[in-house]
């Protein structure tokens, strides 16, 4: 029935828990920082990241986009430099990419992830992957991982400049690949996220629900649904049969 698998990633294909935002995570990051020769009170650091990121979120919402993504980098940028640092766009990939990893609580791909995306490549099927992500956090764990070679294509919102459920995220995927929304599917996790920007863009939604407890939307913004989770049903609900 499709050709096009377009994917979100954490919830859907990758399982998660960070911690950006508390206490014990900041004394962390601090004192990572300063073994790397960056000195600041965790408290500073705090109130420096969490206004800055706010300011430039805030700032955003002018532009075209309804949904707008923000680049972490000018944000760390700008916290150094308002602690008298001026760093390369080098030092601020590996300050990103430290944060996120000292965030991070756990990650792991969920169990059924492989099987699916194997599946729908053995079927001759596109996969592609369209995320609500910082590309300096995100693509350390896309190689962790294993999942490069299984996309396509990827788009991540912090190189496009919107998120999803902005309608445009998923044109540019479409325009840039070329791909006949007909022929296309969106799976994910999230209703009001992944699922509600794809009807707004004319895309064909299969939502993974992640509850323990699945409750039918009375007027569903999807087509499909695994009530109990299963990305294995992405595959026998639209037709591929498992193998094996």
């Amino acid at each position: 029935m499709y050709q096009n698998y377009i994917f979100d990633l954490y919830g859907t294909l990758i399982d998660i828990h960070t911690d950006e935002y508390s206490k014990n995570f900041f004394k962390k990051y601090a004192k990572w920082l300063r073994r790397q020769g960056f000195y600041f009170e965790w408290k500073r650091f705090y109130q420096l990241y969490t206004s800055t990121e706010r300011d430039y979120r805030q700032k955003a919402l002018s532009g075209r986009y309804t949904k707008p993504e923000i680049h972490i980098e000018e944000v760390f940028r700008d916290v150094f430099a308002m602690n008298g640092y001026e760093i390369s766009d080098e030092q601020t990939a590996e300050l990103c990419a430290g944060f996120r990893r000292i965030s991070l609580i756990y990650l792991c791909l969920f169990p059924d992830t492989l099987t699916c995306l194997g599946g729908l490549k053995d079927a001759g099927k596109k996969i592609y992957l369209l995320s609500n992500a910082q590309r300096s956090f995100t693509w350390q764990e896309l190689e962790l991982t294993g999942l490069v070679p299984y996309f396509d294509g990827i788009l991540i919102s912090s190189d496009e400049n919107c998120m999803k459920p902005d309608p445009e995220f998923y044109n540019i995927c479409c325009e840039r690949y070329q791909l006949d929304k007909a022929q296309s599917v969106m799976i994910g996790n999230e209703l009001k996220s992944d699922m509600a920007g794809a009807q707004a863009a004319g895309i064909d939604g299969f939502y993974i629900n992640r509850y323990p407890v699945f409750h039918e939307e009375k007027e569903p913004v999807y087509r499909y649904v695994s009530a109990n989770g299963s990305l294995l049903e992405v595959l026998t609900q639209t037709g591929i049969p498992l193998q094996g």
